[in-house]
C-alpha cells in the first residue's frame, strides 16, 4: 500500500498518458518487430550492423520521448501536442471514409425521407429530400451550387 501512495504523490503534477504517448508505445513496438525482421533478412556485414545501430538509435529516441512526455509537468504544452495529433487523425480518418463512403453520411431516423451529402466545395453536410433523379443542389453555407444524384 505504502509504494502505491508513493506513486500517486511522484506521479501528482504530472502529465501521464495520452492518445499519442499510445501511439508512440505502439509505433515502438512496430519497430522493434520491424528491426527483428530486418535483421533476419539482411546478411552478415556491415550492413546488417548500420541498420541495426540505426533502429536501435530510432526505437531509443523513441522511448526516450515517451518517458520525457510521460513525466513532463508541463501540461500545457503535452496537451497541444495531443491535440495536433487527434486533429490529424480526425483528418486522415475523414479522407479515408469520405473516400469509402463516397461522401455519403448515415442517419438511421432520417434514412427514409432524407439523403445526406458533403457540399464538394466546404465539405459541409448537407441533407437533402429523398428524390429520385439528378437534382441542382445549393449550399447553404458557401452558396455553391452542385448537382446531386439520388436513388
Amino acid at each position: 500500500m505504502r509504494f502505491k501512495e508513493k506513486l500517486y504523490r511522484f506521479m501528482y503534477g504530472r502529465y501521464g498518458n495520452d492518445k499519442l504517448g499510445t501511439f508512440s508505445l505502439i509505433t515502438v513496438l512496430v519497430l522493434i518487430v520491424a528491426d527483428a525482421i530486418l535483421g533476419a533478412a539482411i546478411p552478415e556485414g556491415v550492413a546488417r550492423v548500420v541498420v541495426g545501430l540505426g533502429m536501435s538509435l530510432v526505437i531509443t529516441l523513441f522511448y526516450i520521448w515517451i518517458i520525457f512526455r510521460f513525466m513532463s509537468r508541463n501540461i500545457y504544452k503535452r496537451r497541444r501536442e495531443n491535440e495536433i495529433y487527434l486533429k490529424a487523425c480526425r483528418g486522415v480518418k475523414r479522407f479515408i471514409t469520405f473516400n469509402t463512403s463516397s461522401g455519403t453520411k448515415s442517419r438511421n431516423r432520417d434514412d427514409a425521407y432524407y439523403i445526406f451529402r458533403d457540399c464538394t466545395s466546404c465539405g459541409a453536410t448537407l441533407r437533402l429530400p429523398r428524390k429520385q433523379g439528378k437534382h441542382s443542389v445549393k449550399c447553404p453555407k458557401c452558396t455553391h451550387s452542385f448537382y446531386v444524384k439520388s436513388k
